[in-house]
C-alpha cells in the first residue's frame, strides 16, 4: 500500500465511523435522553479514540501493521491466538454491517432481503479492490458526501418534542462503554493503515479527529431520530426514500472494507498466502454467509466482548511500546495471563457496573502486567530484549 496522506488517514477513519450500526448503537442509548445520552457519546468517545488514535501511532512508529505490533508483545504463538480473534470479530462485523445495510436496500428498492445481503457484499468487495489497488479519492469524495447529507439528515429530523417514551433501559456507564468499545474494535486493526502514514503526529491527529468527528455525529444521529421520532433506525431510515439508501450503501462499503482488508492482513499471521485479492474475495463471501444468521439480538453483547478482549491486549501493547520492550519468544507468559486476567476483570466491572470498565480494566492490567514482568526479571527469566 502507498503513503497515506493525512488527508485521507482522516477520511479513512471518518469513513469507518460513518455506518448504520454506529446510528444503530445510538439509538439504543436513547433511553437516557438526549443530555445524558451525548454526555455517554462524548465522555465514551474521547476515551475510547484517544486508545484507538494512540494504537495507530505506536503501529507508525514501528512500521509495522497492527497483529505485528502485538507479535512484539505476546509472541509468535501469542499473536496467533489474537490474530484468530481479531480475524472472527472482522468477519462478524463485516456480516453485521452488511445485514443493517442490505435491510434499508431492500427496503427501499423493493427486492428479497437475500439478494439485496449478497449485492452490498459484493459492492463491499469491489471497494475493497479498488481501494487497495488504485486509488484511496474515490473513498475521500464519498466520505465528504456521507458527512454533508447525514448533516442535512440532523437538520431534517422532526415528528416529535423529545419527550417521546422510549422502551428498553440502559444505564449511564453501559452507554458509555459502548461508546468506547466501538473505537476500540478498530485497536487491531488501526496498525494495518497508519504504518502507512507521513508522521507519527499527522496519524494521530488525522485518526483521532476522524473517527471522533464521524462517530459522535453516527451516534448522535442514532440517538436523536429515536428520541425524537420513536422510530427504529431501520424504519426511520427506510422512510427517507432513495437518498437514506444512498446513505446506507456508501456507509456501508465505506466502514465494511476496511474491515475486510484488514481481516485478510490478520489472517497472515494464521496462514501465509500470496494472493491479498483473493483472500479479500473469500472474507466477504464468508461475510455474507454469516450476514443470514447474525443474531442481531445479541448486538450490545457483542460490542461489550470485544472491549474485554482487545483493551486487555492492547494494553500489554502499550507498555512495552513505553518501556520499549520487544517479546524473544514463541509466547509471553507474562502477557498472556495480563491479557487473561483483563478479560476477567473487565466481565467483572460490567456485570456488577463497577465505574467504567474499559479505565479500571486499562489500570488493572497495568499494575498486573507490570509487576509479572519485574517478578520475571528477578528470577532471571528473561522474555525481552530491552
Amino acid at each position: 500500500m502507498n503513503k497515506i496522506k493525512n488527508s485521507s488517514m482522516f477520511f479513512l477513519w471518518a469513513g469507518a465511523a460513518i455506518s448504520i450500526t454506529e446510528i444503530y448503537t445510538g439509538g439504543i442509548i436513547a433511553p437516557l435522553g438526549i443530555i445524558k445520552g451525548l454526555s455517554a457519546i462524548l465522555i465514551g468517545h474521547l476515551i475510547g479514540t484517544l486508545f484507538l488514535a494512540f494504537g495507530g501511532y505506536i503501529s507508525f512508529k514501528g512500521k509495522k501493521n497492527a497483529m505485528d505490533k502485538v507479535k512484539d508483545s505476546f509472541g509468535g504463538y501469542g499473536t496467533k491466538v489474537v490474530s484468530i480473534l481479531n480475524v472472527l470479530q472482522l468477519v462478524a462485523w463485516s456480516a453485521i454491517m452488511i445485514i443493517q445495510g442490505a435491510r434499508v436496500v431492500s427496503a427501499q428498492i423493493k427486492i428479497p432481503l437475500s439478494i439485496s445481503i449478497f449485492a452490498v457484499g459484493i459492492i463491499v468487495f469491489l471497494w475493497s479492490f479498488w481501494f487497495n489497488n488504485y486509488t484511496k479519492k474515490v473513498n475521500d469524495i464519498s466520505v465528504i458526501i456521507l458527512i454533508v447529507i447525514c448533516i442535512l439528515m440532523f437538520l431534517g429530523i422532526h415528528g416529535g418534542t423529545g419527550n417521546i417514551k422510549i422502551g428498553g433501559s440502559v444505564s449511564f456507564t453501559t452507554a458509555v462503554e459502548m461508546a468506547i468499545a466501538m473505537p476500540v474494535s478498530w485497536l487491531p486493526l488501526i496498525g494495518d493503515y497508519s504504518k502507512d502514514g507521513k508522521s507519527g503526529k499527522g496519524v494521530f491527529l488525522s485518526s483521532f479527529f476522524g473517527y471522533f468527528i464521524g462517530s459522535i455525529l453516527m451516534y448522535a444521529l442514532g440517538l436523536y431520530i429515536t428520541v425524537f421520532t420513536g422510530m427504529d433506525i431501520i424504519q426511520f431510515l427506510s422512510s427517507k426514500g432513495i437518498i437514506a439508501s444512498l446513505i446506507v450503501l456508501l456507509a456501508t462499503v465505506t466502514t465494511t472494507f476496511v474491515d475486510i482488508c484488514s481481516a485478510a492482513i490478520s489472517s497472515k499471521q494464521i496462514y501465509n498466502y500470496k494472493d491479498e485479492n483473493r483472500v479479500t474475495f473469500v472474507f466477504c463471501l464468508i461475510s455474507i454467509l454469516i450476514a443470514f444468521v447474525f443474531p442481531m439480538e445479541n448486538y450490545q453483547n457483542f460490542l461489550l466482548i470485544i472491549g474485554s478482549v482487545f483493551v486487555p491486549v492492547y494494553t500489554v501493547v502499550i507498555i512495552d511500546y513505553i518501556l520499549k520492550r520487544t517479546c524473544k519468544l514463541n509466547i509471553n507468559f507474562i502477557a498472556a495471563f495480563s491479557a487473561i486476567f483483563g478479560v476477567i476483570a473487565y466481565n467483572y466491572f460490567t456485570n456488577n457496573n463497577l465505574g467504567i470498565p474499559t479505565v479500571f480494566t486499562f489500570l488493572s492490567v497495568m499494575i498486573v502486567y507490570y509487576i509479572g514482568t519485574l517478578l520475571q526479571s528477578k528470577i532471571g527469566k528473561y522474555s525481552f530484549k530491552i
